[in-house]
């Protein structure tokens, strides 16, 4: 049943990524924070790829490289959910967007989330599990509890979204991050890994929802 469900979160991601380049495409944009969100959704298609994949190529050297990827682009991908939150900000003008301080600050935030999701990488020894019909590989050092990494940039959406609600009355940003939060912080009895990943797509979904409300409209597309 999870090999399935890792198979659709796949599709779904695959939808979701070609419907964002789609919409750069129109907007006849080479780059733009959205282009964040576009990685980060790639990233999860791999992710969701390797895992539901990992009974057929089976225990060994190949799969657990590709487990270990799937960390690695984690680290440096999710990060850059932060830079993607920072442009939401922009286009409604909140306060503190205008700050000469405010861009290096969600910068190098970003950046050293990325160094520091690098360094805990190197020292992390990844172990085979097989669980609800799902074979792959996990770090032996894992606390059980979200990361550092994903409780900051978690914090800075959440923060984002609430003012995206309060300027726009827009509410589903903010209702993506609480599921979001809610489902990594309360255990589920539920006999599956692949249902709690659930959350985590629903999260993705309303901030590619949020980007296509706030995004200016290019006199092109009119």
């Amino acid at each position: 049943m999870d090999t399935i469900l890792y198979f659709c979160y796949s599709i779904v991601y695959m939808i979701l990524f070609i419907m964002g380049m789609a919409l750069l495409r129109q907007d006849r944009k080479l780059f733009s924070y959205s282009s964040f969100l576009l990685l980060v959704t790639f990233g999860l298609i791999v992710d969701n790829l390797i895992i539901a994949s990992g009974k057929f190529i089976g225990d060994g050297p190949l799969l657990k490289s590709l487990n270990a990827l799937r960390f690695w682009s984690h680290g440096f991908i999710t990060p850059t959910l932060i830079l993607f939150g920072w442009g939401m900000a922009k286009r409604i003008h909140i306060p503190f967007t205008k700050k000469t301080i405010a861009p290096y600050f969600f910068l190098f935030l970003t950046a050293g989330l990325i160094i520091y999701e690098f360094i805990e990488n190197m020292h992390k020894t990844f172990v085979p599990i097989y669980e609800y019909g799902v074979l792959r590989y996990v770090s032996e050092e894992s606390s059980g509890g979200p990361p550092l990494m994903v409780l900051i940039v978690t914090f800075i959406l959440f923060v984002i979204s609430i003012y995206i609600f309060i300027r726009t009355r827009w509410i589903w940003m903010l209702l993506g991050v609480i599921v979001m939060i809610v489902g990594s912080a309360i255990p589920i009895p539920i006999e599956s890994s692949a249902v709690i990943n659930a959350f985590e797509l629903i999260f993705l979904c309303s901030l590619w929802l949020t980007n296509y409300k706030l995004e200016p409209r290019s006199p092109y597309t009119k």
